[in-house]
């Protein structure tokens, strides 16, 4: 994979994981509470995210500047902590689970904007 598609990979995928974080999140608020699977599958996949960002890493070192490395770090961050939360919040029903729904939108709000830094970058380097 070329170096130019694996960023752009990259970033089609953290604005996926934005996307369905900020569905979650308006479902979560909606209801206040959400199942137990939905949570799991949403956290499955920010892990998933961080492994493919941690192993692409070393490819990416050399190739983004470093306020888009930071930007990435920070994303990862974030998907690390939306991660953790989504499995916090068990009480009583083993099937629901009530999730902190203002870290997750921390976590949103700060993914929103790497992908805008990251998207910045992608756009000057197309002029």
């Amino acid at each position: 994979m070329s170096v130019d598609r694996l960023k752009r990979d990259l970033l089609n995928k953290l604005i996926n994981a934005r996307i369905d974080l900020a569905a979650y999140l308006q479902l979560r608020k909606a209801k206040g509470y959400m199942s137990v699977s939905e949570s799991e599958h949403l956290r499955d996949n920010f892990f998933e995210l961080c492994n493919f960002m941690r192993e692409k890493a070393p490819i990416l070192k050399a190739e983004y500047a470093e306020s888009e490395l930071l930007a990435l770090r920070r994303a990862a961050e974030v998907l690390s902590i939306a991660g953790v939360c989504l499995m916090t919040g068990h009480h009583d029903c083993p099937t629901f689970i009530a999730v902190n729904a203002e870290k997750l939108e921390h976590c949103l709000t700060t993914i929103s904007l790497c992908i805008m830094c990251l998207n910045e970058h992608a756009q000057l380097e197309q002029h």
